[in-house]
């Protein structure tokens, strides 16, 4: 789409404002913008950054921009190592507690470098004490991630497959305006707990790359 020169100003006063960015530079030619170069600092995925200047330039500018285009230049801090997401989740601990009809559970899981606790609490039955494990443990995997409500848990069951007992784990993930329902099962061997704990687990690694 081409596009005015007087609008280029405004289209990199847009993405100026956009969460990471340092700066940015739009290269022009036969009214057309050709590359848009960003320069960002290390605090957030640069597929992030591209689908929100993606979208704030279609939104206010009704323009809409080719991902391609647009190429994204980190800064590291000094003498930090490169982030990058681990390969699995691993789980390490669960500790409970029942009071009052209540039960509170904290689930603690590895990603092979640092731990991460997390904890949810609820009415004590059965039932609910499952999905309960399966939140906390996708509430320390947001902690991990730096992430806030991309994973939801679903439905927690107990099942039968050839002749073993499992738990089987849905769990939503929201993803750049899109969802997908992911699926873990687990093994039940003398603990349900952490059974489902594992289960969790096991739908998240399938997935854990489209998770930011």
């Amino acid at each position: 789409m081409k596009v005015e020169k007087q609008a280029l100003e405004e289209i990199e006063s847009i993405i100026s404002k956009i969460q990471g960015v340092v700066s940015g530079k739009l290269a022009y030619e036969n009214g057309e913008i050709v590359e848009i170069h960003i320069l960002a600092n290390s605090k957030r995925n640069p597929k992030q950054i591209v689908r929100d200047i993606e979208s704030a330039i279609l939104v206010k500018m009704g323009i809409e921009m080719d991902h391609k285009k647009i190429s994204v230049a980190q800064l590291t801090p000094e003498n930090a190592a490169p982030m990058k997401k681990p390969d699995r989740y691993k789980f390490r601990s669960i500790s409970y507690k029942a009071e009052n009809g209540e039960t509170e559970i904290i689930v603690t899981i590895d990603n092979g470098e640092k731990s991460y606790s997390a904890k949810a609490a609820g009415p004590n039955i059965e039932q609910n004490r499952l999905r309960l494990i399966s939140t906390a443990t996708l509430s320390a995997v947001e902690q991990c991630m730096n992430t806030s409500g991309t994973l939801v848990s679903g439905n927690v069951q107990k099942i039968v497959l050839c002749d073993k007992s499992a738990i089987a784990v849905t769990v939503n993930l929201r993803s750049n305006n899109h969802e997908e329902v992911l699926l873990g099962t687990a093994l039940i061997k003398g603990d349900d707990f952490e059974s489902t704990i594992r289960a969790t687990l096991d739908a998240v690694n399938r997935r854990i790359s489209l998770i930011e």
